[in-house]
């Protein structure tokens, strides 16, 4: 998961919903990234206990181990959760942590320790160096010993192998150590970015069986939101090529809109999609995994109702209930057991997720035809786009060697360098569900070079202005420093005016972009840029234009 560079404010907080919440192998569970405190506020991250009593996790994933050092002591960052080093080293030492890790377990809340992130220093040269790490696992959180113990003697029940940089190296030969150590009910896990084949893990989700793979469905043009959402093709891999054929695919969410870069789905989204997830593969689709859980329970209702809808949805189940909230509330609360003074309304109605379609998916927009929604933009056939004027869709050719993409919240359009060939836009959100879940089309031409690959993707876009995400990962073991250049050429008719991680400039059609971490050592990195387009319609930046150093 990708480490935010800006602090949040937090939402007022709901009580917990007081069910005992636990780990089930055969039916959908919720999981959850905790200790980063990606909210950042001095009280949005809660206790990791806290969120086991809370009722509405049943994976806890303590992120991250983020330095391998392999050979030697590791690194941990879990934010402000622990600070305390063993003397003479930099490697935490959490007692606390390492007893609510019992608690948890004790409710039947597995404990899954996640490797990587975006900030930090990993990776493998080798198959033995894979091997040797896995010794170290054992040795500090599994049923080894070592003189430095994190968490005491607390034992995790698993890993999570979040690897946003580096190549796939050694990993193979990891997992296979790990697994002959621990026990048979140990769970290894993945997080690849959503574009297939992940870029980093690919060839490591097709050579070693795991348990689950939480698919990082944003920060990319694949999203939840947009028309590109590509669960079926993880599901496919699921079934054709996963070494273990039981191996569950999540569906993995930012908690809020301000915990990704892009591709924030909110609740009454994930309320038509996670039913048809599970009605449609059944036996693949896992549940929800949530970056982070300190983002989630700071979003209003979001984590009671995410519980309640992924536990009913029972695998196969289509029928879902839809909450409205209304919340006056005169204090912020941050952890999962505060009271709150919020006086909250509720009324629920239920909903079918397969209610039939106001509009026929995949038709395509044509000159002349009749259009409700003015100025909306959709793409059509042959890679034009088109735009609602005057009651009437007027088509438009995308500019040479460009083409129609939909923008990631699905509402837009813009004109892209991609592979693949323009389908038309989903005319609604009931469309994109309607359709399968997604069955190809174009999406954005990622930029490669030897040590880094990046995508350059379009969150929104209308007549007169955009925003973008812009996610960049080294493919060696070197990371990026804490000031990442990023350097483009834009087209003539769009403007860059601002990114949240650092600063933009731009000098005719020349963009220079210095993106800021927190951390010194960053695998990659997620930078979100906006700006205004001039005329027509927005163009991206050729990905052969990239540089970033």
């Amino acid at each position: 998961m990708l480490l935010r560079f800006i602090g949040i404010t937090a939402a007022a907080l709901l009580s917990s919903c007081g069910v005992q919440a636990a780990f089930s192998s055969s039916s959908p569970n919720v999981m959850y990234y905790w200790g980063q405190n990606s909210a950042g506020g001095s009280s949005t991250q809660g206790s990791l206990a806290s969120y086991c009593n809370s009722g509405q996790a049943d994976v806890v994933l303590l992120s991250f181990l983020h330095i391998f050092n392999v050979g030697g002591l590791p690194g941990i960052n879990l934010s402000s959760a622990c600070e305390t080093t063993f003397p003479g080293t930099s490697l935490l030492t959490c007692p606390a942590i390492g007893n609510d890790i019992k608690t948890c377990q004790s409710k039947g809340v597995k404990i899954i320790l996640s490797l990587g992130g975006a900030a930090g220093s990993y990776g493998f040269t080798s198959d033995a160096q894979g091997q040797t790490f896995a010794q170290t696992i054992w040795d500090m959180f599994g049923g080894g010993s070592s003189t430095y113990r994190p968490f005491g003697d607390s034992v995790i029940d698993g890993v999570d192998l979040d690897i946003e940089g580096g190549p796939s190296t050694g990993y193979i030969a990891f997992v296979n150590s790990i697994r002959s150590k621990f026990s048979s009910g140990f769970l290894v896990g993945a997080a690849p970015q959503c574009p297939f084949p992940d870029v980093i893990l690919g060839s490591v989700l097709d050579g070693v069986g795991l348990d689950f793979v939480n698919v990082q469905f944003y920060n990319n043009y694949c999203s939840a939101v947009g028309n590109s959402f590509n669960y079926d093709t993880w599901a496919n891999w699921a079934k054709t090529k996963s070494p273990n054929k039981n191996v569950k695919v999540y569906f993995t969410i930012p908690g809020a809109p301000t915990a990704a870069g892009s591709g924030y789905a909110p609740i009454s989204t994930i309320q038509t999609i996670v039913p048809q997830l599970a009605s449609q593969y059944p036996g693949i689709f896992g549940g929800v995994s949530v970056w982070d859980a300190s983002q989630a329970w700071n979003n209003a209702q979001f984590a009671s109702q995410l519980y309640s809808l992924v536990k009913g949805s029972g695998g196969g189940g289509v029928t879902t209930t839809k909450t409205t909230t209304t919340t006056t509330a005169t204090s912020t609360q941050s952890t999962p057991n505060s009271s709150s003074s919020s006086t909250k309304t509720s009324t629920s109605t239920s909903s079918s997720a397969t209610a039939t379609a106001t509009s026929t998916p995949g038709t395509c927009a044509a000159a002349g035809q009749a259009c409700s929604t003015e100025g909306k933009y959709v793409c059509t056939s042959g890679g034009a786009y088109a735009v609602c004027l005057y009651g009437k869709w007027s088509v438009t050719s995308c500019p040479s060697n460009t083409q129609c993409i939909p923008t990631t919240d699905g509402a837009s359009i813009y004109c892209g360098y991609s592979n693949g060939s323009t389908t038309c836009s989903a005319l609604s959100a009931r469309d994109i569900l309607h359709a399968t879940l997604n069955k190809g089309g174009a999406v954005p031409k990622p930029y490669k070079a030897s040590q880094v690959q990046a995508q350059f993707v379009v969150a929104s876009a209308s007549a007169d202005a955009f925003k973008a995400v812009i996610n960049a990962h080294r493919t060696n073991t070197k990371p990026f420093g804490k000031t990442v250049t990023i350097e483009f050429t834009a087209p003539s008719n769009v403007k860059f005016s601002s990114a949240d991680a650092g600063t933009v400039r731009q000098v005719g059609n020349s963009v220079r972009i210095q993106a800021k971490s927190d951390f010194d050592k960053n695998m990659a990195i997620v930078v979100a840029v906006q700006g205004s387009v001039k005329s027509g319609v927005f163009v991206a930046p050729n990905p052969s234009s990239l540089r970033i150093k």
